[in-house]
Parts: structure tokens; sequence; C-alpha cells
């Protein structure tokens, strides 16, 4: 390994194939305790730091925080956590993996918090579908997350190669020992592959995300441009697992446009391609594609005119402005009809569950109260025409689950179900945490940090071991 270990030793590298290595899952890799005595060089594949998160809102979901404490929750833990998580999944995860996230959550907030990252108890909120406020959103959002761990970087001198893509591991005697980036090689002790997701890759949506790839050419992410799945590129060079298929977390869109939407508006009913309602059109997004992959994977947006004169942009997202539905209507991207019969025709659906889907909830309007789906807000009665249906589908990527299989200190798995020496994995290119149900705002950008931090740690003592300058 001496070509390979030439430029430094001991040293931790981030592999940079796409977003999230300068970012969340990056963001502690490339900063090691002060005290560990590694050196680190941060490859990032775009022309600035932070991937994904800069464009994130930058929750953090965490149990036990002195936030929560500030804000009046007292009783809230770990433990409480790891069973909200396991049980909305039905331990369809790896739950030490999760738990690991669960324990490290709160500690890795307040480190952030140390920082100046600035959180405000009075924002704490209840982000998934459980009953306890766990959501924090820091002032500023994700950029303000980024600047703050890019001024750490800076401070420790951490020295950064942006514009340059890493695209090859370097092994030597099962060990890695380096990065390519094209002609250019870094030797080091240990790499950490906080690449980002696959969201902006095609191939990879075909291969490792069926469910999103069957909404066609709609599809679209909200991570950075360089979310291209080079982590799994580089995993699979040197006989890494993956796990995670056929995870992610998608939004619901009528697809006019490429704004971020988190749903339907609540005046309008959700109906499947039988004609019935399926689901409480105010269901957290954490759940919502779930209902419509059980449901023929879309659904119609079904409303009135009176209900349509009156719409806004709150609080489903700007595509369900009054002028805009107008003008989609007249276009022909909004269905409109006289009758509910002849919108039936049009969305090709049958007519008679349809009249009488919307004879049941007028009648639910009248009494105040959405008997079917106990909807909070929003009941009003379908009975104005003309009468309109919106196509709408999960077709927004907001992150992807598929990634590099890790061990709770972030070790890459071999084929050989043992760890990869000197590989770490954290981030969107991990793809051992999530399940199929998403637990709530923050719980992507939480454990990209919790695990970018563990990584950064176990891949200084790595570097340092390789060296020869721990046992």
């Amino acid at each position: 390994g001496a070509r390979a270990r030439a430029l430094a030793a001991p040293r931790a590298a981030l592999g940079r194939g796409g977003s999230g290595g300068g970012g969340r899952g990056g963001g502690r890799g490339r900063a090691p305790p002060p005290d560990s005595g590694a050196s680190v060089i941060v490859l990032e594949a775009d022309d600035k730091v932070g991937g994904s998160s800069r464009l994130s809102g930058g929750h953090f979901y965490a149990a036990g925080t002195s936030v929560q404490r500030e804000a009046g929750i007292l009783d809230d833990t770990p433990d409480d956590m790891f069973n909200y998580y396991m049980t909305l999944n039905q331990w369809n995860v790896e739950p030490a993996v999760a738990r690991t996230y669960c324990d490290n959550a709160a500690p890795t907030f307040e480190w952030l918090r140390s920082l100046g990252v600035e959180y405000k108890p009075e924002r704490v909120y209840i982000s998934g579908i459980d009953t306890v406020a766990r959501g924090h959103p820091p002032e500023g959002e994700g950029l303000a997350v980024v600047r703050v761990l890019d001024s750490e970087r800076i401070k420790r001198g951490v020295d950064m190669a942006l514009m340059t893509r890493a695209d090859k591991l370097i092994e030597e005697d099962g060990e890695i020992v380096g990065v390519a980036a094209g002609d250019q090689e870094v030797g080091c002790g240990a790499v950490v592959i906080a690449s980002g997701g696959f969201g902006h890759n095609k191939e990879f949506i075909e291969k490792y995300w069926p469910d999103a790839h069957e909404q066609g050419d709609g599809v679209w992410a909200i991570s950075g441009p360089k979310a291209m799945g080079d982590g799994i590129v580089l995993g699979e060079q040197v006989g890494a697992t993956l796990g995670g298929h056929n995870r992610g977390l998608l939004l619901v869109t009528p697809g006019f446009n490429r704004d971020l939407e988190l749903g339907v508006p609540p005046w309008s009913i959700l109906v499947s391609r039988e004609g019935r309602r399926f689901a409480s059109e105010m269901a957290p997004y954490t759940v919502m594609a779930g209902l419509f992959k059980r449901n023929g994977g879309m659904a119609y947006a079904i409303f009135d005119e009176a209900a349509r004169r009156e719409a806004d942009a709150m609080p489903a997202g700007p595509s369900w402005t009054s002028e805009n539905l107008l003008a989609k209507a007249e276009s022909g991207e909004v269905l409109r009809a006289d009758t509910l019969e002849e919108l039936a025709a049009l969305c090709k659906i049958n007519p008679a569950p349809l009249a009488g889907t919307v004879q049941k909830y007028n009648e639910d309007c009248a009494r105040g109260v959405d008997t079917a789906y106990f909807k909070p807000m929003g009941l009003r009665p379908i009975e104005t025409p003309p009468f309109y249906a919106v196509e709408v589908r999960p077709a927004i990527i907001a992150w992807t689950g598929c990634g590099l299989r890790v061990d709770p200190d972030t070790h890459v798995i071999a084929n050989t179900e043992l760890p990869i020496d000197n590989l770490f994995a954290a981030g969107e290119a991990m793809g051992t945490l999530h399940g199929d149900r998403y637990i709530g705002g923050g719980g992507s950008y939480g454990p990209a940090v919790t695990f970018g931090r563990i990584a950064g740690r176990n891949a200084a003592t790595a570097a340092a071991k390789s060296a020869g300058l721990m046992e």
C-alpha cells in the first residue's frame, strides 16, 4: 500500500460522488474529533458544499433533547422513540441500526446546538404519526446548518476539493486504501461514503425503487442535482451489499410543475380508479404514498366550482390556487364537467360509485363530521357545477432509501456479511435504516447527521490503526 498511502497517513477521505458527502452525512465525517490525530479531505462533486442539505428544511427528529424540555416535554426518551420506530415499521428494519440512531440522535442534536445551530422550543412539533413532538426545525433551515458545519470544517483545517467526483475505491489486500477521482488518487486509511441518494438517476430508480419508477416520467426529486447514486457504484466495486430496496419517501403532486407539495387540499376528496374514497385527504404525508400504492398508484382529487373559486395555495401548495386550477381546466390538464356522471366518464371511472361516494360525503358535510375517515377540517359539500377532477400521484422523490448496508458503527457490509475494512457510509448513501414507513419530518436529516458523526469518528480510528498509530 505505499503507493496509495503516500499522500497522507492517517487520513480519512470522504468519497464524494453525489450530494450528501459535503452535506449532512459528510458534514460529520469530514470533521473528526480534535484529538483523533486524523486529517480529512472531502471530495465534493458539486461546485459548492451542502448537497441536498442546503435545499432542505434541516429538521432533526430526536427524543430527549434540551429543546423539548424547554418546550415542556419532559418525559420523552430514546426508548420511546425506538418503540415507535419499530412498531411503525412492523420491525421490518435493522433493529441495531435503528437503536443506534435513537440513542445517538439527542447527543448529536445537542452537538449541533453547541456549534451554533439555533432551535426554538416553540417550533418543536409532532412531525410523524406519533403523539410526541420530536421534529426540531432549525432557524434558517438546512442551509443554516450547512453553514455552521462548513464553518466548523474550516476551523478544523479540513481540506475540500470541489468539483471532484470520486469514481473508484482503491483496494489492496482486502483493505480500502484510497479513492480515485479520474486520474487523481488520494491515499487514505479510511473512506466514508456520504454521496447522497439517487433521486436524479432514472436507471437506478427503475432498478432500486420500482414503486417510484411506476409513476413514469412525472417523477422528480427535490434533492441536489448530484444525487446520482455514486455511493452504490463505489460500494459495489468492492463487494458491498445493498439494503432498503424499493424504499424511500414519495410526496403526492398533480404534476403541473416542480413545486414541493405535501398533499391535496382538504376541501377536495380523493377517489381511486374505482370512484371510491380511500383515505382522509389530510392523512400524514409520511403514509400517503402507501395509501396510494394500495389503491392503484394514482387518484383523482374531486371538488366543485364553489371550492375552486375560494382555493388558495395553503395548505397544499401553489398548484391549487383558484386561478391556476381554472387555467389548467382551460388547457385540459384538469378535468371539468357539468355533472358527476360526465366527470366520471372523463376520468374513465364507474359513475355509480363516484355518485354514491359524493352523496355520502355531502351528507357528512351537512352533519359537520367525516364519519368515514375523520378528516378534521375542510369539509365542504361537492354540489355546485361544474365539477373538477385533478389526477394526483406520489411522484415527488423526497429521499431514496436503497443504499449500502451498514452495521451500527457504519461499517459497510460485504457480501460475506462481514465489514469491509476501512469503508464506512452515512446519510442517504446508507440503506439499512429506513423501513416502509417514514417516521416523520427530520427522520432523514437527523439520521444523516447522526450517522455521519459516528462514521467520522470510526473512520478516524480506522485511519489511525491503518497507519500503525493505534492497536
